[in-house]
Order: structure tokens, then sequence, then C-alpha cells
């Protein structure tokens, strides 16, 4: 094998720290495209009163990539072997409302260590999953040996 091992903890991680952020482009994806009213001292030039304005150009930019990324998640939990650890995922990370793994786990009829073993699964698979396989983590000794030698 290329890669000599998974660092699991470090996949897991990146797997946690990027669907964490779902929740954040959910709002981000639903915000209005309302400028803010604000008094601006600039000597710059007003744009055309045609021309979008930066900060309604920005708003826009912020919404397409908040969606953006939300499709790459979705698509990523889709993409898990099992609907039950997609279950999983969603319900920890996915949800509007934030509720901890002790609401979750008897809600799926899961007993605590089994919960937790279906997690690590699912984050595993979610970050082989995710855009290629990018939230893998792997010892690269065995490539600095292969390179150096």
């Amino acid at each position: 094998m290329f890669f000599s091992e998974l660092l699991k903890n470090k996949t897991k991680e990146n797997a946690k720290r990027t669907l964490k952020t779902y929740r954040n482009y959910l709002r981000i994806a639903g915000e209005e495209y309302s400028p803010k009213v604000t008094a601006t001292y600039s000597l710059e030039p007003k744009s055309a009163p045609s021309s979008p304005s930066r900060q309604t150009e920005n708003m826009v930019l912020r919404r397409v990539s908040a969606q953006q990324e939300l499709e790459h998640i979705a698509d990523a939990i889709n993409r898990l072997s099992d609907a039950n650890l997609s279950q999983i995922l969603v319900e920890r990370y996915c949800r509007l409302r934030f509720k901890q793994d002790k609401e979750i786990y008897p809600a799926l009829g899961y007993s605590s260590s089994e919960y937790y073993r279906l997690l690590d699964q699912a984050l595993y698979e979610f970050a082989e999953a995710y855009k290629g396989g990018e939230l893998l983590a792997f010892n690269l000794g065995d490539i600095q040996e292969i390179c150096g030698s």
C-alpha cells in the first residue's frame, strides 16, 4: 500500500471540523440580499445606480460559496455506505438546533457504545467521501523514505 497508515484521530478531527461548519453555512446561505444602511465618508466615487454595490456583491458571493459547501457536505453524507450512518451525522451536525449525543442515540435506538462506534465509522466514511478524500490524513513516513531513496 502506498500510504502506510491512516491517521485515524486526525482524519476524525478533520471530518468533525468540516461538519461543525454546516450550521454556519446554513445560516449564511439563507442570508438576505439586503444591504446595510450606514453613512459612508469616502473620496471614492459612488457606483453607478445600475451596478451592484460591493457589499451586495460580497453578500452574494458568500451565499453562493456557502451553498456550494452545503452541497459538498450533503453529497458526502449521502455517499456513506449505510443510511444509519448518514442519519447519525445529520442528527449530530446538520440539524438547525444542536442536540447533545445523549439526546441523539436513544432517539435513534442505539446504546451509547454502539452510537459512538457508528459515529466513528460515519466520520471516517465522510472523510473519504468529502471532495474525493480531502479530509483523510496519512502518516507520510513511507513516502518520504520512498522519495528520499
